[in-house]
């Protein structure tokens, strides 16, 4: 009984110090000029592989082990200045955001005629895709790299991608995302727009139409498609992909670091030039 009495202590005691060494910060995002909450922004340590996102609520919640004592929790969002903050524990914080100068991209008008492409992985193979599941709530983006036409500006009027088999959820939050072509990987973001939407989830090419937004570019540049957690489990995804030369990526970390992957997920864009 009494060998008994004590493993339960050593147990309490053990579950205690692994707790202790936890930093908990948590709070609410929010406009600094409407106090109204902020949804699906990134939150982590650039390049580290830890983060999450706020919720519909604008609430956030993320647990660090002291490794991490030492580094800044980033706060981004693509129409809002980016803020950091040190990591410790920290509670019920409220931290208002400013919004960014609006960078519209530049309107090209002509009297020519216009020509639709589809630049990218436009098929898939039935025996690849590449799976991922994502950690604490957090965020899963795939990214392809995109070439468009030699001295042409482009539109990108829609985003398309092939889900070989999705989480269970009914839908889910996708974003798209722009980034530089920086030495074939992607690089910071060129586009300051929020451009989200909700889809069903189900299996089959998901298209994102663009056409509300003017999302013009003339050099080649990375697109991402970003999937947001439902933020009541874990998140696994199973995109199509085929053997190719082309560059793609993937990470399942808010702010984390892009792994390029073997081969190239089923991803592309239809542009208008």
């Amino acid at each position: 009984m009494k060998k008994s009495f004590y493993t339960f202590i050593l147990f309490q005691f053990i579950s205690l110090f692994t707790f202790s060494q936890e930093i908990v910060v948590s709070g609410l995002l929010i406009d600094s000029e409407t106090n109204k909450p902020i949804e699906f922004a990134n939150l982590g340590v650039v390049d580290k592989n830890k983060g999450t996102v706020s919720d519909l609520e604008g609430k956030f919640r993320i647990k660090f082990s002291k490794e991490f004592a030492g580094d800044s929790l980033t706060i981004s969002h693509v129409i809002y200045k980016t803020v950091k903050i040190p990591i410790k524990d920290s509670k019920n914080l409220v931290i208002p955001l400013q919004p960014n100068e609006n960078k519209l991209s530049e309107v090209v008008v002509t009297n020519k005629k216009k020509k639709n492409r589809k630049i990218g992985v436009k098929s898939y193979n039935p025996l690849l895709w590449m799976s991922t599941i994502s950690k604490e709530m957090d965020i899963i983006e795939s990214s392809k790299q995109i070439k468009i036409p030699n001295n042409k500006t482009v539109r990108v009027k829609d985003v398309n991608f092939y889900l070989r088999r999705g989480f269970e959820a009914d839908s889910a939050f996708i974003r798209i995302n722009f980034y530089k072509n920086l030495d074939d990987s992607p690089g910071e973001k060129i586009v300051f727009e929020n451009i989200i939407q909700r889809k069903q989830i189900e299996q089959g090419w998901v298209n994102i139409d663009l056409e509300k937004h003017s999302v013009y570019l003339e050099e080649d540049f990375f697109v991402g498609v970003e999937i947001i957690p439902d933020f009541k489990k874990p998140l696994e995804i199973f995109i199509g992909a085929i053997l190719t030369k082309g560059k793609g990526f993937m990470r399942t970390s808010s702010l984390g670091k892009w792994e390029k992957v073997d081969g190239a997920q089923s991803i592309n864009v239809e542009v208008e030039y």
